[in-house]
């Protein structure tokens, strides 16, 4: 009996062991989970800051700016339906072509980051000196979300842009009907159906035209 009664004790005591080596590899788990996830939060967050820094500073041939999204990504705008339209990196593209002529301006802040889905979400604002010219000096506002894939490259983009953004063809109208009248071959040519195509022979262009309207309403 006591031969028994020693071995349940004794098999007792292992099994409570075992408990505690459990509780202590599950503990051991949590935290190594807890301090991967710091470690994805704080590699998004870097992320993010040093694309914005690249965008600022029009330094897009720099690796934190051409590394941020994959060289062919997806993006939407307003809702995430459908395919979205693709997008493929081009540090010569028209629209960066603008932006260094015209000293854009990015800001990425209220980051809210989900690491489980490797999703970032942001409020995003935009302003330009041809904005601020033309009256709109706030720019445009959007809220961005950014999915980043496994190698933390974005692989798609979603904005939904600010309902309160002012429209800016109605904003450019009065400069557009001006122009109509004072140098019409120059703003045929810069200025299509309500648009425009965006480059530095056309920024160029549109620096002549905005700077000959100043000085007529001066």
């Amino acid at each position: 009996m006591d031969k028994i009664k020693y071995n349940r004790i004794n098999n007792l005591m292992i099994i409570e062991m075992l408990k505690k080596y459990v509780l202590s590899l599950l503990a051991l788990g949590l935290i190594l989970w807890s301090c991967s996830k710091d470690n994805e939060e704080a590699i998004l967050r870097q992320k993010i800051d040093r694309y914005f820094l690249a965008w600022n500073n029009q330094a897009f041939n720099h690796p934190d700016f051409f590394d941020f999204k994959r060289d062919t990504s997806y993006t939407w705008h307003d809702k995430k339906e459908g395919k979205g339209s693709q997008s493929i990196f081009n540090p010569n593209s028209g629209w960066k072509q603008w932006d260094k002529a015209w000293n854009g301006t990015y800001t990425y802040d209220s980051i809210i980051i989900d690491t489980d889905s490797l999703k970032v979400t942001g409020k995003f604002r935009e302003t330009t000196d041809f904005l601020k010219i033309i009256g709109m000096p706030e720019g445009y506002t959007a809220i961005v979300t950014y999915w980043f894939d496994d190698s933390y490259k974005v692989k798609e983009t979603l904005y939904e842009w600010d309902v309160n953004n002012e429209k800016m063809s109605e904003v450019i109208k009065p400069i557009v009907e001006w122009a109509m009248i004072n140098d019409s071959i120059r703003i045929q040519h810069i200025y299509l159906k309500d648009g425009f195509t965006p480059n530095t022979e056309n920024a160029r262009e549109w620096k002549i035209l905005l700077d000959a309207y100043k000085k007529n309403k001066k």
